[in-house]
């Protein structure tokens, strides 16, 4: 019985150092031992914990929202209950703002800032000028609380919302029609709008107007309608520029203006020479000439008619009766019964009207000397001449030889001989327009 016991204790033990080298493979063992089901349990644990943790409703974490747009309300019941407007402050770059907001745990990943409503709110205004209004937003239990948001505040510029009823709109032409064509007289539609909008911007603008760029039509005849938009223009001529005007005609809003024309063929037309005159002049007195100015016209008709018109006449001969004057007088052209346009719608009519002249021979009128001293003799070579004398009828008619006095001038000459110029005069008449033709035109003069 003693023996068993000494027996067992002679057994060696397992040493430290060989349990340490043991150590890690025995770890090791164990971990991957049924290692899908443990990382299964691993994966189980981390969802409850996560799910646990969500549906804290105290638990919250902080986030931050930059560029968040801030949205505007009230501007129509400004407008309606105030009569005011909001002129400047309020444009896209000034209304975003950073925010800062205690989300609970659970909306973290699905809130956004338009669940907290930034805006400013108009109806605050009372009245016109520099106003300063708090950006607003909401903080619910669902979405968490807004802490701050910068700005904080937005300054906006007011201005009276007025209605200026009756601007007329104007069609401004640019370029030039296609060539041999015109455009008849513009409709627009409407003639006249309404603007609304600030007072500063409504009360400088006197007029409305279009652009036509005429040079863009089709070269063919028939009505041209289209729609242009608007341009504000102040009486200095400057263009006036804003989103605030709003355009209306009969409570329509509008964005546009219909011009519509209609385009027709031209021809230039020669004025016709027969029929521009009736009745004779005085008796003596012709007709030299009848011109028109301008001596040709520009129409505008339908095609049918262009090709039939050759010249056009004036509407009412000018009598010249008893006429002894050259004399002027404007004058309408006979329009084609479709014509649309005449580039002259009166010519001046010019009458030239001038005495009838005739000729008269005189044989045989005595040549005298003038002008010498009472000391001093003169000597002629020749004592007669031929006159012939031309001038008007009424003159010529009563003309007599005795009336004709020819001569030569030898005063203040030295003693010699001279060729001299023959000179003549009618005595008691009016030479005006009168001419003379002496044969021999110049005599030798001897003064002694």
């Amino acid at each position: 019985m003693n023996a068993e016991p000494k027996k067992a204790a002679e057994q060696p033990r397992p040493s430290l150092r060989r349990a340490l080298k043991d150590a890690p493979q025995r770890f090791w063992r164990l971990i991957y031992h049924n290692w899908p089901w443990k990382l299964l349990a691993l994966f189980l644990a981390l969802c409850l914990w996560a799910g646990l943790i969500t549906q804290d409703p105290t638990l919250t974490r902080e986030r931050v929202f930059s560029d968040v747009t801030i949205s505007v309300t009230g501007a129509d019941t400004l407008r309606r209950n105030s009569g005011l407007i909001v002129l400047s402050g309020l444009e896209d770059e000034n209304l975003t703002a950073r925010m800062r907001v205690d989300v609970p745990q659970r909306e973290y990943n699905t809130v956004t800032a338009s669940n907290y409503n930034p805006r400013v709110d108009l109806t605050r205004i009372t009245e016109a000028g520099e106003q300063t209004l708090r950006i607003i937003t909401t903080s619910t239990s669902t979405y968490g609380t807004v802490r701050s948001i910068s700005p904080e505040t937005v300054t906006v510029v007011v201005d009276q919302y007025v209605t200026n009823y009756r601007v007329p709109v104007s069609v401004n032409i640019i370029g030039e029609y296609p060539e041999g064509f015109y455009g008849t007289p513009i409709s627009l539609d409407p003639s006249a709008v309404t603007l609304s909008g600030p007072k500063s911007l409504v009360d400088e603008i006197v007029r409305v107007y279009v652009d036509f760029d005429v040079s863009r039509l089709a070269a063919k005849a028939g009505t041209v309608r289209t729609a242009l938009p608007m341009r504000f223009v102040n009486a200095d001529g400057d263009e006036i520029e804003s989103d605030l005007l709003e355009v209306t005609s009969a409570d329509v809003v509008l964005r546009t203006i219909t011009v519509e024309q209609d385009l027709y063929p031209t021809r230039t037309v020669s004025l016709s020479g027969i029929g521009l005159t009736e009745g004779e002049p005085a008796e003596g007195y012709r007709v030299a000439s009848v011109s028109v100015t301008p001596a040709s016209v520009l129409v505008a008709a339908p095609q049918t008619t262009l090709d039939l018109l050759d010249e056009l006449a004036i509407s009412d001969p000018v009598d010249i009766t008893g006429r002894t004057e050259t004399f002027s007088v404007e004058v309408e052209p006979q329009w084609p019964s479709d014509a649309v346009y005449l580039s002259a719608e009166a010519v001046t009519l010019t009458v030239e009207i001038e005495p009838v002249m005739v000729s008269r021979t005189f044989e045989s009128v005595k040549l005298f000397s003038r002008g010498a001293a009472s000391d001093v003799s003169v000597s002629l070579n020749t004592k007669t001449l031929g006159i012939v004398v031309r001038g008007p009828q009424l003159i010529m008619d009563g003309l007599r030889a005795a009336s004709v006095v020819a001569y030569v001038d030898v005063a203040g000459l030295e003693p010699g001989t001279y060729e001299l110029p023959v000179e003549l005069h009618v005595e008691d008449t009016d030479m005006t327009g009168m001419t003379f033709t002496a044969t021999p035109s110049t005599v030798l003069a001897t003064v002694q």
